[in-house]
């Protein structure tokens, strides 16, 4: 069954296929029209249908549905079509229906609630939450219908503890686990007692796979703090489990466990480039029905030939989305959402793949909301690094445009340890709309590729590998009869604009100006600033900041390292500026201190370098607010039609009184 699918086979040359694809890309492109100038308000609206599930037992559809007043939550009778208002004007909601489908769970800034589909379709009250234990709705295990589990934080003797608490219908709880690291996921047994759990365990963090029979638990499996291990499901009798797991393994693969103590690898990515990003499992089978790996875009392989045809087919009717799947228990309905970068909404389906028939969802409340939906792909790409190295990425070209005559902008991923994927992007979208070329590098450091290729950039994120494989990417596309050689520009957010500032600083004839928004300056002190200040703002529950940073290259305890971190940084090279920065910040910044970013206008100003700079009051590492929002979409508009002329559309008297406010220097 190793690798066994339907799906693509291995590329020999990836580097050739992404020629041959840029070639007739560029063809395409070319012989479309140029498309209107869409205004930038337009980018910005948010889709109005979110959070849309399948009950189990396929009779109902439960979605949100966003309104003036906030969130309403909605329930839709699968074969009648009529819709019930559960609940209006939520701040949040998060929804989760039981394995048998008679209930829908609902966690709201309030509490827990309960909805009981044979009722009367009132959402019950069962539980407020306890804000000093830091309460939430944790997960929803199918073989336990009855209950939900919640997850609380409480302090005893001076150290914090984390619970787990499986709580009924009627609000009654009991515990199920309590330990002083968090738990990354758990399975229960009918009963709803513990049957395995992925804990986190020890000095050095790492996540331990246990089986509990009897309230006793054995451990089956110890993972590494940066290794993946994530719990997918099990066979009732407890003698078979199914996780992805990157244990031993450079890239997060699909594993089972049997019990003679046995591990074996069960499927991993045929084309040997991607992750596993996602697995559909069947409570009702007690098997996995596909796995989803996704390098440029999502490729499914199915379990066997039923699922392998229903996916081939929806492939073949939805060729160019991104698809997820959640079919009910006996598999005769599938909800579909279809999701791709040119549109900013998904697209929703009920397929029933015995009939081989596909209903759109939402069609008419969609199509009326005027959502931007005619965007512009994102191309995968594959190319070579100067040390050898394969590097992943997209590019997105401009329709009726020659493509060596578009200016071409690098937009550069925050983390650095996370990726882009093929999905809507707003400034993306309204660069390529302005006829510029956007290219999008997946350097090393990057996720989704396996292990190695987060660690293999070994901290050099100064003037070093991760500038040279953003680099060597704009250096592919040119020789490839992409982009303009003369115009060239930079851009990004975080991490991104940090890398911008530094493409700007040692590349200072390349580039005609920089976007940077929230950017670290200094990348040795900030990482050291993050570690002194750790929250759970900058990472998921897990290992300390201080604790993971050493273990991803960067060191900042090595005076070594913090010295060439230093000499190679922004802010000691900011005499090196020759083209104009345009710099974004919020003010109520906790990952990327606003001090640190006004200290480095300060120095670039004594110099007398060119730059803006817009602090936006209310927001905090990205825009908070809908004209927040609208003022850094249209400072990246504006720079980049200051210095290649794609137009930029008018402001608002409100936008407008928002800059006067809030852009601070502007020398350029």
């Amino acid at each position: 069954m190793l690798g066994a699918s339907t799906g693509a086979a291995q590329v020999a040359d990836p580097v050739a296929a992404t020629r041959t694809a840029l070639q007739r890309a560029k063809a395409e492109t070319r012989r479309k029209p140029r498309p209107a100038s869409i205004s930038r308000d337009v980018y910005l609206r948010r889709p109005e249908i979110l959070d849309v599930r399948l009950s189990p037992n396929g009779r109902h559809l439960s979605f949100i549905r966003r309104g003036g007043r906030g969130l309403d939550l909605i329930l839709q009778n699968v074969a009648s079509g009529a819709e019930s208002r559960i609940a209006a004007g939520l701040q949040r909601a998060e929804t989760s229906w039981s394995g048998d489908g008679h209930r829908l769970w609902l966690a709201d800034e309030s509490g827990l609630a309960v909805i009981e589909t044979a009722g009367t379709l009132n959402a019950k009250r069962i539980l407020k939450w306890n804000t000093l234990k830091k309460q939430r709705l944790w997960n929803v295990d199918a073989r336990t219908p009855e209950h939900a589990m919640v997850h609380e934080r409480v302090v005893k003797s001076g150290a914090e503890q984390h619970r787990y608490l499986l709580v009924d219908a009627q609000g009654k709880s009991r515990l199920l686990l309590e330990t002083g690291m968090p738990v990354r996921s758990l399975l229960l047994n009918a009963r709803g007692d513990l049957a395995f759990a992925a804990e986190i365990d020890g000095p050095r963090y790492e996540t331990v796979i246990r089986q509990y029979t009897h309230g006793r638990s054995r451990d089956l499996l110890r993972c590494r703090a940066l290794e993946e291990c994530r719990l997918s499901g099990y066979s009732g009798a407890q003698q078979t489990l199914w996780l992805l797991s990157q244990h031993k393994e450079d890239k997060l693969s699909l594993r089972r466990w049997r019990a003679n103590n046995r591990w074996e690898t069960v499927h991993r990515d045929p084309v040997g480039i991607a992750d596993a990003d996602e697995l559909l499992w069947s409570a009702a089978r007690e098997s996995w029905l596909a796995v989803a790996y996704h390098d440029g875009k999502r490729r499914w392989y199915g379990n066997d030939l039923e699922s392998r045809k229903a996916l081939a087919a929806l492939a073949g009717v939805l060729p160019a989305a991104n698809l997820r799947f959640s079919p009910t228990a006996d598999g005769r309905l599938w909800l579909v959402s279809a999701q791709n970068a040119g549109s900013a909404r998904d697209s929703y389906y009920l397929y029933r793949p015995v009939q081989k028939q596909l209903k759109p969802l939402f069609a008419r409340n969609l199509a009326a909301k005027g959502m931007f939906n005619s965007g512009a792909q994102m191309q995968p790409i594959s190319y070579r690094a100067p040390d050898g190295m394969l590097l992943h990425g997209y590019v997105l070209l401009p329709s009726g445009v020659v493509s060596s005559k578009a200016p071409l902008i690098a937009w550069i991923h925050g983390g650095p340890i996370t990726r882009v994927y093929d999905r809507y992007d707003p400034a993306m979208q309204l660069l390529v709309n302005r006829g510029y070329t956007v290219f999008v590098p997946n350097f090393r450091a990057s996720t989704g590729y396996g292990l190695n290729y987060v660690l293999s950039a070994k901290g050099d994120v100064g003037n070093g590998r991760v500038l040279s494989d953003i680099v060597a990417g704009l250096d592919f596309l040119l020789a490839e009869g992409i982009g303009n050689r003369d115009s060239q520009a930079v851009m990004g957010m975080s991490f991104g604009g940090y890398a911008s500032l530094l493409a700007l600083s040692h590349h200072p004839a390349r580039f005609r100006f920089a976007f940077a928004g929230a950017p670290p300056t200094e990348y040795g002190w900030i990482k050291q600033w993050q570690a002194d200040n750790d929250s759970e703002s900058l990472r998921a529950e897990g290992a300390p900041l201080s604790f993971l940073f050493p273990q991803l290259g960067f060191r900042f305890k090595d005076a070594e390292w913090r010295q060439k971190m230093r000499r190679e940084s922004p802010l000691a090279a900011v005499g090196s500026l020759k083209a104009p920065v345009y710099i974004w910040a919020g003010a109520r910044d906790n990952r990327v201190p606003l001090k640190s970013i006004v200290h480095y206008v300060a120095e670039a100003r004594r110099v007398g370098k060119p730059l803006s700079l817009l602090i936006d009051p209310d927001a905090g590492h990205t825009p908070g607010t809908t004209l927040g929002a609208e003022a850094w979409l249209y400072q990246i508009e504006d720079a980049a039609n200051r210095h290649f002329g794609g137009g930029v559309s008018p402001a608002s008297p409100e936008l407008k009184a928002f800059l006067k406010r809030n852009v601070r220097i502007n020398t350029d």
